[in-house]
């Protein structure tokens, strides 16, 4: 009798752990993912490499990557999209890669956050609504305190609406991003302030070259 209620903590316990795993992600959860490209075949601009019942992560598909010779590795920058099905958006970041041609039409890659102990590789992200259109933008902060005393720094994230540049949000981080849950950090869009504010001055958290060099114009599923 003991011996069955024993194993059946030990049951309850593995299932509590295995769910918690798979309702949460990071995005340092991303490094060192490796998976395979055909070109040849590959039609999509989005590549799932990674899905279950409460997150799917994606892979945007740059094909001038593909111009690359047999045997020839290279880095470069990765688009990736972090894609919770609780809150139906994702968040767009820039990672960095290392894309090689192993035969013909195929490619391997490697994902790496790119991040330096709390200082990200591009700290500039967007939020996706469910048919990817840019929602909100993202802004990862990494300073000394004003004035810097001490060396003490402080991070933190600011969300703003892409519609209205005048309403954001500032949330404490204990950590970089990069180890936060995605869902923790959808869960502060419902409280980004609606409606104007004149007090403030309206300018982009990500500025317009960011914008132009890390983020696609339109994605296309």
């Amino acid at each position: 009798m003991e011996l069955k209620q024993l194993n059946r903590i030990i049951f309850l316990v593995v299932f509590a752990i295995s769910t918690n795993v798979f309702s949460q992600i990071k995005m340092s959860d991303i490094e060192n993912k490796k998976f395979s490209i055909n070109s040849k075949t590959q039609k999509q601009n989005l590549v799932k490499i990674s899905d279950n019942s409460d997150y799917s992560i994606y892979y945007i598909v740059n094909r001038r990557d593909f111009n690359l010779k047999k045997g020839i590795g290279t880095h470069g920058i990765a688009k990736v999209i972090f894609f919770s099905k609780m809150y139906n958006k994702g968040i767009l970041i820039n990672f960095q890669q290392m894309i090689y041609r192993a035969k013909t039409n195929i490619y391997n890659i490697i994902l790496y956050t790119g991040s330096n102990d709390k200082y990200m590789f591009v700290s500039s992200m967007t939020v996706l609504d469910k048919d990817f259109n840019y929602e909100y933008f993202i802004k990862y902060h990494y300073m000394p305190l004003p004035p810097p005393k001490n060396e003490v720094y402080k991070a933190w994230i600011t969300i703003q609406d892409t519609k209205n540049y005048c309403n954001l949000i500032d949330i404490d981080l204990r950590d970089n991003l990069i180890y936060e849950n995605i869902n923790d950090i959808l869960s502060n869009i419902p409280k980004i302030p609606k409606g104007n504010n004149i007090e403030k001055k309206c300018t982009p958290i990500i500025y317009a070259m960011d914008l132009k060099d890390f983020f696609p114009e339109k994605i296309i599923k």
